[in-house]
């Protein structure tokens, strides 16, 4: 029973990083099943979006509630969920559901902000996820998985849910610029 409950516990522990290698490595599935334009095989690549989106939420949560806060985590976490935002809405750009220039949108901001980060670690000093930025990933995902599905009814609101997610995106963005000017305006004067 002992053996049981270590390997539960090493599973647990270890849980939070498959999460996130989980979200990687669905990429090319679900660009694989959206290029075909099958209808189960969209809402197969959305519920499989939708899932990866969700495990953005659960591998941070766990790892708090397990105090498992790995640094492989840490750096892999914001790239992971990036790359399948990124990803995403390339894959929606190439079916004509997404204008281009909306993905650049997102695209700049989210390079922009990764980049502000690494130099506010390479200056010792993080800037965490702000409130602004959780709900507009939460905006983000939604929009994208209505959008995956191709559905005509689901295209509108998943329009609409896009474009609240860019304003809280650019919003937050402007935050995160204010923290990081607020800790490094001396090395620009």
């Amino acid at each position: 029973m002992d053996n049981d409950k270590q390997d539960l516990k090493m599973w647990m522990r270890n849980l939070p990083n498959k999460l996130t290698l989980f979200r990687i490595v669905v990429i090319p599935l679900i660009a694989f099943l959206y290029i075909w334009d099958i209808r189960p095989l969209n809402y197969l690549a959305a519920g499989l979006f939708a899932v990866g989106a969700i495990t953005d939420f659960l591998d941070g949560y766990i790892a708090r509630k397990t105090n498992n806060i790995t640094r492989i985590g840490e750096v892999l976490d914001p790239i992971s969920d990036k790359l399948l935002v990124m990803a995403a809405l390339v894959i929606l750009t190439e079916a004509q559901i997404v204008s281009g220039w909306i993905t650049i949108l997102v695209l700049c901001r989210e390079i922009a902000i990764s980049g502000l980060r690494l130099a506010a670690s390479e200056q010792g000093f993080s800037i965490k996820v702000s409130s602004y930025g959780k709900i507009k990933t939460a905006f983000q995902d939604v929009a994208i998985t209505l959008l995956l599905l191709r559905l005509g009814e689901y295209h509108v609101a998943g329009m609409i849910l896009l474009w609240v997610s860019i304003a809280f995106s650019y919003f937050s963005g402007w935050a995160y610029w204010n923290k990081f000017w607020e800790h490094s305006r001396h090395d620009f004067q």
